[in-house]
């Protein structure tokens, strides 16, 4: 598994603990048919961006270099307060509980992911994966919207 990181001293430990991270999510993982890459790495309790593996590149469209040692916040569909909660939430809860939130290509678009991650005590560092679940999360939205706009529009005719 190609990994790039920051730190040499990750380079082993996470190579092997991110391909055991991926075993045991996809045997989790709530769309286990679906082929899409996964995007995998490594936080810092800082919330910073340690390591990642290309599929981050070929997802998002950063070269990966250029996302190491920043904030995943930066990153985030959410600003401000929103962002922040959303990183200290994932930085706190020691769970295998999937947290949802978009991050922004690099075109400028937003593609939402559902994340797995695994606290490594050691190393002060959080594993993540994060599978691709725009396509999902556009049809849940777009349900959300006829919902909305058929009783709307019922009320107009009245």
């Amino acid at each position: 598994m190609e990994i790039i990181g920051s730190d040499r001293r990750f380079t082993m430990d996470g190579t092997r603990i991110l391909s055991h991270l991926t075993g045991f999510i996809r045997g989790k993982r709530r769309f286990p048919s679906d082929p899409a890459p996964v995007l995998l790495g490594l936080a810092g309790f800082d919330g910073k961006l340690k390591f990642l593996n290309p599929a981050w590149g070929k997802i998002l469209g950063y070269p990966a270099q250029e996302l190491l040692d920043r904030p995943l916040r930066e990153l985030m569909q959410q600003h401000g307060q929103a962002a922040v909660a959303l990183v200290d939430r994932l930085l706190a809860e020691d769970s295998f509980d999937p947290m949802e939130f978009g991050l922004r290509c690099q075109d400028g678009t937003f593609k939402w992911f559902l994340w797995h991650r695994r606290f490594d005590s050691e190393h002060q560092a959080i594993f993540i994966a994060g599978y691709d679940i725009t396509e999902q999360k556009s049809g849940e939205i777009a349900s959300l919207l006829r919902s909305y706009e058929g009783p709307k529009r019922a009320d107009a005719a009245v």
